[in-house]
């Protein structure tokens, strides 16, 4: 449940915004787009103080909704999303607006199946993200009992007599999960960034 909402929200909130900047025309759709790209150029840390501040006025610090919601919408996939979504032929959606469909339809009945390489890599990077991010859960966290295993490893090293045994045995633990799920998804991930332009 820890890992699964946060890849939820992220993924749906990337592909509908990835599509939106894809397909959709409205006014200053452009300069939208740009804006949230130039969002990766700044540091992680530089706006981990007005997160906090957001975070606290908002009633969610020292729960996990705090961890989750400042991710949900991922410059980054958004920018994989629109990629991609321009490389669907026009001709498929045309055929479908001919059909009578509207926007919800093509999307969910068109666009969706045949984006399902974007979606592993969605998913991939977005559950390698949360479940390797130190910093902000140990700003946004206040509960031993919510710290993700990052935060756990570093408790053990800090203790009066670090337990090396206990973080040696930790360390693969907290990698394995991922290298599973990077072999399970190799095919796909290969395949999304392929289709999505990224070389």
């Amino acid at each position: 449940m820890r890992r699964r909402l946060p890849t939820f929200l992220t993924v749906v909130v990337n592909l509908l915004a990835g599509y939106a900047f894809a397909r959709l025309r409205f006014r200053g759709r452009n300069v939208l787009f740009l804006l949230t790209l130039a969002t990766m150029m700044i540091p992680v840390q530089a706006i981990m103080v007005a997160q906090f501040r957001l975070v606290s006025d908002l009633g969610i610090y020292g729960s996990y909704w705090g961890v989750i919601l400042p991710g949900a919408a991922a410059a980054f996939g958004i920018f994989l999303a629109r990629q991609f979504f321009i490389g669907i032929p026009d001709e498929i959606i045309e055929a479908t607006k001919i059909d009578g469909s509207g926007q919800i339809r093509i999307f969910l009945q068109v666009v969706l199946p045949l984006s399902k390489p974007l979606i592993a890599v969605l998913i991939l990077l977005t559950l390698m993200g949360s479940w390797n991010d130190f910093a902000w859960p140990l700003i946004a966290l206040n509960d031993n009992q919510l710290f993700t295993l990052p935060i756990g490893l570093l408790y053990l090293q800090n203790q009066t007599a670090p337990n090396y045994n206990a973080t040696m045995a930790l360390a693969p633990i907290s990698v394995l999960p991922m290298v599973a799920l990077f072999l399970s998804f190799q095919r796909y991930f290969v395949q999304g960034f392929a289709r999505s332009g990224i070389r």
